[in-house]
């Protein structure tokens, strides 16, 4: 029999429909990479479900975490359901085929749900959808404790077979183990946080007449961010430099941090010299790739855009954003907060002084969004 030439075989075999492991190790690539990539259970979650939901062509996919302190299976996210109906998604931790999952932690797959009396029929009316397949995994959190449930769900009996199953299986424990990273990785930003907090509060405390500046501040930057329309991750991070951004005052003699009366001009220039002292600090700690240059950014704030400022007197193509709304923020609060040696000015004077600084030392983008902010016309 004569063999069929090369082109013609490999047309047939491109042609032929995937095995099931084929099948099984394509989709479980695809959630690697869709889980492998996102830490913020926020996102974590939904893009979850997307790719659970995808890869078995169901209809629904719904991730249910336990809830200890009330024994209930809550839906973290549930597809097809508005956000406030998924939050009233609870169900008692004993009750339904998700209930009886997660007690026996052994999976079921539901060929009919009409024929299942574990199913729950008053919660699946209660959502608008009565789903008649039904596959429900357990999601281990270590060897042997349950966490949570994940099932999928389609309107036709008879959708899912013994094979989707094996696969849900094997990407519980995926899911399993993104969601420790995940809980994990916010349990890490919490304790930086709460750190950088502390330390802002205790550097502020130094100097009773500049008490809660930082943090002021820190508002502040993030507030003039929001109204010029930078993303979640820019407004974290003027949020963290704010609170870091008078960290060199930490070598500042106290006689001159709490001095009562105006400083002289060897006293100023000591001073000054916390920004470059902000640099030193923070430039020996590693920060995480998210937080990557907040150094520069937190130490640049008395840099003006003309070069008039300090420590290194750069100009305005050297001050990115971060810098510049930075520098707004931190002049018009230290104007008009109480000092020992003066009162706080008024909103109106201080924005009429910035309003002079502008556009040659501030920049008028920032300073437009902070009256934005604080609610003033732009125009004053």
């Amino acid at each position: 029999m004569r063999e069929k030439p090369i082109g013609s075989r490999l047309t047939e075999e491109l042609s032929t429909p995937q095995t099931d492991s084929q099948r099984h190790l394509e989709a479980m690539v695809q959630v690697s990479r869709a889980l492998g990539s996102i830490m913020d259970m926020n996102q974590l979650i939904p893009a979850i479900l997307k790719q659970v939901t995808y890869t078995f062509c169901a209809e629904r996919s719904s991730l249910f975490l336990y809830d200890a302190e009330h024994d209930q299976l809550c839906a973290r996210v549930a597809e097809g359901l508005d956000q406030q109906r998924t939050l009233e998604l609870r169900l008692p931790a004993n009750q339904g085929v998700v209930g009886q999952v997660f007690q026996t932690h052994e999976n079921r797959l539901i060929h009919d749900t009409k024929k299942d009396p574990n199913f729950a029929k008053r919660v699946a009316q209660s959502t608008g959808y009565v789903p008649r397949s039904m596959m429900v995994c357990p999601v281990f959190h270590g060897l042997h404790n349950v966490t949570g449930v994940i099932q999928v769900l389609h309107s036709d009996p008879n959708h899912f077979h013994e094979t989707d199953l094996s696969l849900l299986e094997a990407i519980a424990v995926q899911v399993a183990i993104s969601l420790e990273n995940a809980q994990l990785y916010e349990k890490q930003k919490r304790q930086f946080s709460s750190f950088v907090r502390a330390f802002s509060t205790a550097l502020d405390a130094r100097d009773p007449s500049t008490q809660e500046h930082s943090l002021n501040v820190a508002n502040i930057a993030q507030g003039i961010g929001y109204y010029l329309g930078l993303s979640f991750e820019i407004l974290d991070r003027l949020r963290v430099a704010g609170l870091l951004h008078d960290v060199g005052k930490i070598g500042t003699p106290e006689a001159i941090l709490k001095k009562p009366g105006k400083l002289d001009p060897d006293e100023f220039a000591i001073m000054k010299e916390h920004a470059a002292y902000s640099m030193q600090i923070l430039s020996q700690i590693e920060f995480t790739d998210e937080y990557e240059d907040l150094a520069r950014v937190a130490s640049l704030h008395h840099e003006k855009l003309d070069g008039s400022g300090y420590p290194y007197g750069m100009k305005a193509d050297e001050l990115n954003i971060e810098t510049r709304i930075l520098a707004v923020a931190d002049i018009y609060h230290a104007m008009t907060q109480d000092r020992i040696y003066r009162k706080g000015m008024p909103t109106e004077k201080a924005l009429g002084i910035i309003d002079d600084m502008t556009p040659n030392q501030l920049d008028e983008a920032c300073v437009m969004a902070l009256k934005q902010f604080l609610g003033y016309p732009s125009s004053s």
